[in-house]
């Protein structure tokens, strides 16, 4: 298992970037299909206290480097290689092995050459959480509608 740690360096990033609310907007995500430029996720399961994502990251594709201010992230790597980094380290994932992120952490998961294939658990359950810190795709803040 791997720990992701919120560091001073992630605080400082956190505390340069311009974003708006984080709160959550209510949006109902579950079952359905929400497409990133890296590929997609769906939301499998949600109650108060989180919700679990299937996602699919395309091959040398990546999500963007990025923190959820206030909720902590698990990840559950199904299937595939690929390289987790963060603003201090980098790790390399295989299926099988899990990933704890911390709030506040900024990390990017990136395929290493195939498909990727994960659940993402994230505790409070809120897509509004999330500020991007660099995006190969072009995307400013907040998170894609269904």
């Amino acid at each position: 298992m791997i720990v992701v740690k919120r560091t001073e360096l992630d605080k400082q990033v956190l505390s340069g970037i311009e974003f708006s609310d984080l709160e959550d907007d209510g949006t109902e995500y579950l079952g359905k299909k929400i497409l990133k430029p890296w590929g997609h996720e769906i939301e499998r399961y949600r109650d108060a206290h989180c919700s679990i994502w299937w996602l699919h990251i395309d091959p040398h594709k990546e999500t963007s480097l990025h923190c959820h201010p206030n909720k902590a992230t698990m990840l559950l790597m199904r299937g595939g290689e690929a390289t987790l980094h963060t603003l201090h380290a980098k790790h390399e994932l295989t299926a099988g092995m899990v990933v704890i992120i911390e709030a506040g952490a900024f990390h990017r998961t990136t395929s290493n050459g195939g498909p990727v294939v994960l659940y993402e658990v994230e505790s409070p359950p809120n897509k509004k959480d999330l500020v991007r810190f660099m995006d190969s795709y072009g995307r400013g803040q907040g998170y894609e509608k269904p």
